[in-house]
């Protein structure tokens, strides 16, 4: 791949302020979500968040993870998660704000990707596309994995991109860490390492020798290696590293689990961007165009995910974000170019030619992509409930039961709970091997009803809060020495015989 310069003709200057124009979008996301968007007000935006924040409240309380608190993905977002629980406490909004940090990183990373390889246009289009883009303004705030892993990989996209065009070796070492500690936060962002090879061993392959060919190519992969597996080493633990993989591929193999997401693909869930994906289309047609070919990373990533995920069962509503993110920015460098062909009509002859059919398809696209999102995302503002997954639980009866849980804090020292939240607002610790109590860990056979009674044998809770799983068993045995003290539809408040309220 060979980097080519952004259009001169496209240049609003390069001095003061218009050097950092470009990051004035994702700023303004971040006041925009900080001050206006109503998740402090949102009990829980999925049940993936309090399994999250319980795992970093055990390790910020010294409890190591994976040997302690079992977990399925890999510990680096744990670990940011757990320093924030350190520094604030318990405080889910605090948890949320970092997210908020790293999805600001995402944006400010596309847009300084945009700036140096094609234009401020570009850039600010695609700040302002990837907003609008289906549930990003919840997953801005949602204490879930996926989204920081993208946005750390985003980081790395702009720093490789950084290297085509500086040629320094910074650059390169930054982008393979930078996708190592992405993989460390989400497994999935791995599939972009093949497509950076790829990409570096082209730019050489004009290189005199095989030695200067070769040399980029071999220093990134080195670099990525010691951090991923290194530090992944460190961080998990030899022992503990089949953790991250089988639980996920004994779930795959269970019929009853995979009926629950059985109509749900990949396709089926970027039904709601296909204008955004129109749009990204034509990016990638004036990528190739103005045969820059370093913005195929991004053709390469939202294809390569979209091949993955349409083998992958199950498929869930955040992992279109492995395809949209990359079509999004794609979709910016679409709109840069119309915006930059419509400036350029004041002093060139209008012509017909491809590049005006792209210009027209581009503005379509762009106007699609408007009616159809900017109402939905307005919305997020100041409708939030309507518009999160139904895994979320019901407003307005999670009060009583943190009241009554809260209550108690200071006579209880574990709480059994496949509803975590509940757990981690109270400040009241899960016992480890149930932090992360999913319904794929119970499809994969990793943990049954009878070692969850186990847990609840050896670890004594003086506090049980069921109301997620249906699991009979543990019921019945909680039963015998618990008395329930509060209960709304299938949530459940046990409270060991002996532990009394609070005068």
């Amino acid at each position: 791949m060979e980097s080519v310069e952004p259009s001169k003709s496209l240049s609003i200057g390069e001095h003061g302020w218009q050097k950092v124009a470009h990051l004035l979008p994702p700023l303004a996301f971040l006041a925009a979500m900080f001050w206006l968007f109503p998740f402090r007000q949102r009990f829980e935006f999925d049940l993936d968040e309090g399994l999250n924040a319980m795992k970093a409240l055990l390790v910020a309380r010294g409890y190591p993870l994976y040997s302690q608190v079992w977990s399925d993905q890999p510990p680096l977002l744990t670990y940011l998660l757990a320093g924030v629980v350190r520094l604030f406490g318990a405080n889910i909004d605090a948890a949320r704000t970092l997210v908020l940090l790293l999805s600001t990183l995402l944006m400010g990373a596309a847009a300084h990707f945009l700036k140096i390889s094609w234009g401020l246009w570009h850039a600010l289009a695609g700040a302002l596309i990837i907003t609008l883009l289906p549930f990003y303004t919840a997953l801005s705030v949602s204490v879930m994995v996926g989204l920081p892993a993208i946005a750390i990989a985003v980081g790395s996209l702009a720093s490789i991109q950084a290297w085509h065009q500086y040629r320094q070796n910074r650059w390169l070492v930054l982008s393979a860490i930078l996708l190592g500690l992405s993989v460390l936060t989400k497994l999935f962002t791995g599939l972009l390492a093949p497509l950076y090879v790829l990409g570096i061993l082209l730019s050489e392959r004009n290189a005199l020798s095989w030695t200067r060919r070769l040399r980029p190519a071999i220093l990134w992969c080195l670099v990525f290696g010691i951090v991923t597996a290194g530090l992944g080493l460190v961080l998990v633990g030899p022992a503990y590293l089949s953790q991250l993989v089988t639980t996920h591929l004994s779930a795959r193999q269970d019929p009853a689990f995979l009926s629950l997401t059985e109509s749900q693909s990949i396709t089926w869930h970027l039904r709601d961007a296909w204008a955004m994906l129109f749009l990204g289309a034509v990016g990638a047609g004036f990528v190739i165009l103005e045969r820059r070919w370093t913005s195929l990373y991004l053709v390469g990533w939202a294809l390569g995910a979209y091949s993955l995920l349409s083998f992958h069962a199950p498929v869930w509503y955040h992992h279109q974000f492995l395809v949209t993110i990359p079509a999004a920015i794609l979709a910016g460098i679409a709109v840069g170019e119309a915006v930059r062909w419509i400036l350029a009509l004041r002093r060139d002859r209008f012509r017909l030619s491809l590049r005006l059919l792209l210009v027209l398809l581009a503005l379509a696209g762009f106007a699609a992509t408007l009616a159809a999102r900017v109402r939905p995302t307005y919305h997020t503002f100041v409708l939030p409930a309507f518009l999160i997954p139904p895994e979320a639980p019901s407003e307005g009866r999670e009060i009583p039961f943190l009241t009554e849980m809260s209550s108690r804090a200071d006579k209880t020292h574990w709480v059994v709970t496949d509803l975590p939240m509940y757990a981690f607002r109270a400040g009241l610790p899960v016992p480890p091997p149930l932090a992360a109590l999913t319904d794929k860990r119970l499809a994969s056979g990793e943990i049954s009803e009878e070692q969850i009674i186990q847990v609840i044998e050896d670890y004594q809770p003086e506090q049980v809060l069921l109301g997620r799983f249906n699991l009979p068993a543990v019921e019945a045995h909680v039963r015998e020495d618990y008395r329930r003290i509060y209960q709304w539809g299938r949530k459940t408040l046990y409270l060991h015989g002996e532990l009394k309220r609070n005068p």
